[in-house]
């Protein structure tokens, strides 16, 4: 069975759900058979980095209603054959019994490597679903000192309820702040006090990808992009290893190009 890694955040607007995205794809292309499932779902949004927003059809609630076949519920990435995404629908039959959600999931995670599970952001009912369904979590933050709060309120829970230790990803690092509102990069680890196998900057391809549904990690053009790898490399060889910055070619990429002619 495939490796069940929730993502997860204490607080919304921290940039999970790319996060996501990028990830499952870095994962998938270095060989590995990736699914990631939309649980947020109030706010299920993950089709929209992936550019798979009109393959949806069915849910996980359809499968689990008998409306469906599994296989019907996973839609197949347009550019990577190892990838595939799952929705959850806001009215899944499965909201006040995370046991449902766990099982499902443990089946899902029979046809593959890695499954990644978009958490919604808080502690509330889909949060549980999500971090019982899961044996590993990845928790996404930024500087800003709410964020990190949230965070740090979330590992705690994690670490009764998950038994590998969570483990971080601090997204748009270096965006501009009022300075009392961020904490610098040093002291995050310190405050949080778990392992770090990433850090994203703000980028505006990063936004630019989203807007196209390309996820940035397809381009290693980009360092956003190769950054996403190395967390990649990292989950998959279970250690916290430091980016290394490597020099970006200057290039018309598939992010910046007009709208017209996209």
């Amino acid at each position: 069975m495939g490796r069940v890694i929730c993502i997860t955040s204490g607080k919304g607007g921290v940039g999970k759900t790319t996060v996501t995205a990028n990830l499952g794809t870095a994962l998938a292309i270095s060989g590995n058979r990736v699914c990631l499932i939309d649980a947020d779902f109030g706010l299920s949004n993950l089709d929209i980095p992936l550019g798979l927003s009109n393959r949806v059809i069915y849910h996980i609630s359809d499968f689990l209603t008998g409306r469906c076949a599994l296989h019907q519920v996973i839609v197949k990435d347009k550019r990577i054959s190892t990838l595939s995404f799952i929705s959850c629908s806001n009215d899944a039959v499965h909201h006040d019994d995370p046991q449902v959600f766990r099982v499902v999931v443990q089946q899902i995670a029979q046809g593959y490597d890695y499954v990644l599970i978009d958490s919604p952001a808080g502690i509330e009912n889909g949060f549980w679903n999500t971090a019982l369904a899961a044996d590993e979590a990845i928790v996404v933050t930024t500087p800003h000192r709410t964020s990190l709060q949230d965070a740090d309120r979330v590992i705690g829970l994690l670490e009764d309820r998950i038994p590998a230790p969570p483990q971080l990803i601090i997204n748009m690092a270096d965006r501009q702040e009022i300075p009392s509102a961020t904490v610098k990069m040093e002291d995050i680890m310190d405050i949080l006090n778990i392992g770090v196998i990433g850090v994203i900057h703000a980028d505006v391809e990063v936004i630019r990808s989203v807007h196209k549904g390309i996820p940035i990690a397809l381009d290693p053009e980009f360092e956003s992009g190769q950054r996403f790898r190395h967390i990649a490399h990292n989950v998959v060889k279970n250690q916290q290893e430091p980016f290394i910055s490597l020099k970006s070619k200057k290039h018309r990429s598939i992010f910046s190009l007009p709208q017209r002619l996209s």
